[in-house]
């Protein structure tokens, strides 16, 4: 009975030795699960620095319209007999856009030519009889009143004659008036006329433009317009075109508009295809600096831009705080160009709640 009891007491010393031995084998074990795990970082969170060029500009708006256009009215009051063009149609200076009924005009034109006519021989005959009576004057066989008589006759005549040769020409001109021709090169946009309808006068006819050379008529708050300067380099875009264009500042108003206090600033156009329009609305944005070969970041990753800059760069998995120097800012981008970063490092897109330098980070897949 004892030896059993003796057993039985031996055997539980055994059980709690070995209980113990195996306790102290696990605290090791629940150190290293403790260990505090990588950050994982989403990929709005992580920029990748790129190489490119960044320009500074200052934003518009504004309406593209042609400098050189003309409005084609009627010169004189007939019914149109034939009209030529049509919108949408190029044509060139000189070219016969419309023509008028010109009967009453060519009468007119005729009448004239024979009264020109007789006021010629009438002036002829005139001229005849003063050289004569001068001849009878000098011999002493008429008076000087009645030589004066037959001068002032004479003069007379010359200035009806001169009178009816400017006649004619304005019957001419009217009469050349008939036919509408197009004042300069150009695309026709407007068509007020058709045949059989009668074109008053100072009625308008046609409207034509000349789309190889557009402008941009862009509004700039006062508070930027000293920046801008002629020959500068402007970049926009215009409505339902994904196409950039580029155009140089021609000149600025020197007045301000009255109701926005905004000054217009004219943005000329090279147009040689066509592919621009008049009276499109543009935006864009003019460059009032440059820069390439630099390193692009979103501003948000930049802190502390007005200071000293820093953005936070990510290195054999933690984060570092890195001072850089900012070489442009962008305000209509949100871009800035910046030394510090090398091209293809990654940075954190913005500040992150929380997060602080020496932090271990995984980074997304798309930019591992």
């Amino acid at each position: 009975m004892r030896s059993a009891l003796m057993l039985l007491l031996l055997a539980a010393g055994l059980t709690v030795g070995c209980s113990r031995h195996e306790g102290g084998d696990a605290k090791p074990g629940k150190a290293a699960a403790s260990a505090p795990a990588a950050r994982e970082l989403a990929e709005a969170d992580v920029v990748v620095a790129k190489a490119g060029a960044l320009a500074d500009m200052l934003p518009f708006t504004g309406t593209l319209s042609a400098p050189s256009s003309a409005s084609i009215a009627a010169e004189v009051e007939a019914r149109v007999k034939e009209v030529r063009v049509r919108e949408g149609e190029r044509v060139s200076k000189g070219q016969v856009l419309a023509v008028l009924d010109a009967e009453a005009l060519d009468q007119s034109v005729s009448e004239q030519e024979a009264q020109l006519a007789n006021n010629r021989s009438r002036l002829q005959l005139a001229k005849i009889k003063l050289d004569k009576q001068r001849e009878l004057l000098q011999k002493g066989f008429i008076s000087q009143l009645a030589f004066d008589e037959v001068q002032s006759d004479y003069t007379v005549r010359a200035g009806e004659l001169k009178a009816q040769e400017t006649q004619l020409a304005r019957a001419r001109r009217l009469q050349a008036d008939s036919v509408v021709k197009a004042p300069i090169d150009g695309v026709v946009y407007e068509r007020k006329i058709n045949p059989g309808e009668v074109a008053a006068k100072n009625a308008k006819l046609f409207s034509v433009a000349d789309l190889r050379e557009l402008e941009v008529s862009a509004s700039v708050p006062s508070q930027r317009v000293a920046l801008v300067k002629p020959g500068m380099t402007a970049r926009f875009t215009v409505e339902g075109q994904a196409q950039a264009y580029s155009g140089l500042v021609a000149r600025i108003n020197p007045v301000a508009q009255s109701g926005t206090r905004s000054f217009t600033v004219f943005i000329r156009v090279e147009n040689p295809d066509g592919r621009l329009k008049g009276g499109l609305f543009a935006k864009g944005g003019i460059v009032l600096s440059e820069i390439a070969g630099q390193t692009l970041l979103p501003q948000n990753a930049v802190q502390d831009p007005e200071g000293k800059p820093w953005v936070m760069a990510i290195e054999k998995g933690r984060l570092v705080k890195r001072p850089v120097r900012i070489a442009l800012l962008s305000e209509t981008e949100r871009v800035a160009a910046v030394s510090g970063v090398s091209p293809g490092e990654p940075v954190l897109a913005a500040r992150l709640l929380g997060v602080i330098a020496g932090e271990a980070v995984s980074l997304p897949p798309s930019v591992r």
